[in-house]
């Protein structure tokens, strides 16, 4: 078990954070291709959201990924964070990580879509639907990288026991 009673065993929250910190920028990785195919079939430059973003800050495209790759890895820490705190959370299955992580998508998206959309001048709800397949990209590969990592982690601990006793 990854919580026994309210304690989270040190190994299991170094595994489950590296996890975690894994699924959110390979999560955010797939997000950006997502995104830029979708503008490049919309018709637009694939690096317009990064440039806009960029652009906030002084800079462009280059910068504007940084940050959204940024955001995307603190997203995957806080998702193992509140997994591996929050006993109702706790992943038993692969199944449970993916849904979690879509319900972290789906989360995502109104918390971080609506004050992008206000801070860049854009239409919200054209923020919001753009990005609604993007961020369940992001949830799904957070959430089935923390499920997975986390329960082979937990079957090597069980066999590695089980061969000691």
């Amino acid at each position: 078990m990854i919580i026994e009673g309210n304690t989270v065993l040190y190994g299991s929250l170094k595994i489950g954070i590296g996890f975690g910190l894994v699924g959110g920028i390979v999560g955010t990785i797939l997000m950006d291709m997502v995104m830029m195919i979708t503008f490049v079939i919309a018709g637009q430059p694939a690096d317009i959201f990064f440039t806009a973003v960029g652009e906030k800050f002084g800079d462009g495209a280059l910068v504007g990924l940084a940050i959204h790759n940024l955001i995307g890895l603190t997203g995957g820490l806080v998702f193992s964070l509140s997994v591996l705190s929050i006993e109702a959370l706790q992943i038993d299955s692969v199944r449970k990580g993916l849904k979690l992580g879509l319900a972290a998508g789906a989360v995502t998206i109104p918390l971080g879509c609506i004050p992008l959309a206000i801070w860049l001048g854009e239409p919200i709800l054209v923020v919001v639907a753009f990005s609604m397949i993007p961020h369940l990209v992001w949830g799904t590969v957070v959430g089935w990288t923390l499920g997975y990592g986390l329960l082979s982690y937990e079957h090597k601990i069980e066999k590695r026991t089980r061969s000691e006793g």
